[in-house]
C-alpha cells in the first residue's frame, strides 16, 4: 500500500509555505502525483449582499493571475523542483472553499494543507485523510516518528487505515490510548491497544502501545503531552462532528485539538 496521488490545497487566504514543502517531500517518498490545488472562493459567496454584482470582483484573482495566486504557484513549483518531484501539476479551481476541496480530495490518496478548523472539517466531507501542516513545521520531517490516537471507533481506525503507508517506513509507532479503563473505551478489550498493535504487526509495523490518564487536563491536552514527550512528528487521529441548524459542528475533543493549536501535524480522518 502506499500514496500514489497526492493534493497539497492552497487558498488565497494562507500561503503556508510548511505545508506545501511537507507535500513535495512526501510525494517524493512515494513516487507520488502531486496536485496544486488553489481555491479561489469569489467574495460574493461569503458576503452576497456586499457583492450584487460579480463584476466587482477582482479580475486578476478571479483568473488565478493575482500576486497572491503567482506567489503560491512559484512556491510550489519550487518545492517539485527541490524535492525532484517531477510528475505534478497546478490547478487553479473558483468555487466555494470546502465542498471545492473536498470534491477535489475524493481523487486523491490524501490531502496536505494548512492547519486549522478547515482541515478538520474536509477530513469529514471529503471521506480522505487530510494532513493538517503547522507553519512552525516548515523544516521538519513528517512520518517519522507517528503516534495514533485509538479508541477502536470507525474515525480512530479509518485514521490507522489511512496512516499504513507512512507507518510502514517510520522510525517509531506508537499507539495511545487515553483513559482505557473509561466506560466510552470498554470495546477495546482486557488489553487495550494490543487488538490495533497485532494488526498493524502483520502489515510489518512493529508499535508501542501507551496507556495514559487524562485526569484533570483533559483528553486533547493529554494526547498533545504524549506527543511532545514522544517527540512525535505525526499525530493521526479520528474527527467527529455533526450537523447543526445545516452547520458542521466539530466534536469536543477534534475541536480541542484544533484550537490548541498542535505542536505537530495532524493526519485527520473520519
Amino acid at each position: 500500500m502506499s500514496y500514489k496521488s497526492l493534493i497539497i490545497a492552497i487558498t488565497e487566504v494562507t500561503l503556508d509555505r510548511a505545508a506545501i514543502n511537507q507535500a513535495a517531500a512526501l510525494a517524493a517518498r512515494f513516487d507520488a502525483h502531486l496536485t496544486g490545488l488553489y481555491v479561489y472562493e469569489p467574495p460574493y459567496y461569503r458576503y452576497p449582499l456586499a457583492y450584487p454584482n460579480i463584476a466587482d470582483i477582482d479580475p486578476e484573482a478571479a483568473s488565478g493571475k493575482d500576486e497572491a495566486t503567482l506567489a503560491a504557484r512559484e512556491a510550489f513549483e519550487a518545492a517539485c523542483r527541490a524535492e525532484g518531484v517531477e510528475t505534478n501539476e497546478w490547478r487553479f479551481v473558483r468555487g466555494e472553499t470546502l465542498n471545492t476541496l473536498a470534491l477535489h480530495a475524493r481523487y486523491a490518496d490524501a490531502l496536505i494543507m494548512s492547519g486549522g478548523d478547515l482541515a478538520a472539517r474536509l477530513a469529514i466531507v471529503s471521506s480522505r485523510p487530510v494532513i493538517a501542516v503547522p507553519e512552525a513545521d516548515r523544516d521538519r520531517s513528517l512520518g517519522q516518528r507517528i503516534m495514533l490516537a485509538w479508541n477502536a471507533s470507525r474515525e480512530s481506525t479509518r485514521a490507522a487505515t489511512a496512516a499504513l503507508p507512512l507507518m510502514a517506513g517510520a522510525e517509531q509507532v506508537c499507539v495511545l490510548v487515553i483513559d482505557p479503563d473509561g466506560s466510552a473505551h470498554r470495546r477495546l478489550g482486557d488489553n487495550p491497544g494490543a487488538d490495533i498493535a497485532l494488526y498493524l504487526a502483520r502489515h510489518g509495523i512493529e508499535a508501542e502501545v501507551r496507556l495514559a490518564d487524562s485526569d484533570s487536563i483533559g483528553v486533547a491536552e493529554t494526547l498533545l503531552t504524549e506527543a511532545i514527550e514522544m517527540n512525535a512528528d505525526l499525530i493521526c487521529m479520528g474527527v467527529y462532528g455533526h450537523s447543526r441548524l445545516r452547520e458542521l459542528v466539530l466534536g469536543g475533543v477534534t475541536r480541542d485539538v484544533i484550537d490548541a493549536p498542535p505542536p505537530v501535524p495532524l493526519l485527520l480522518a473520519h
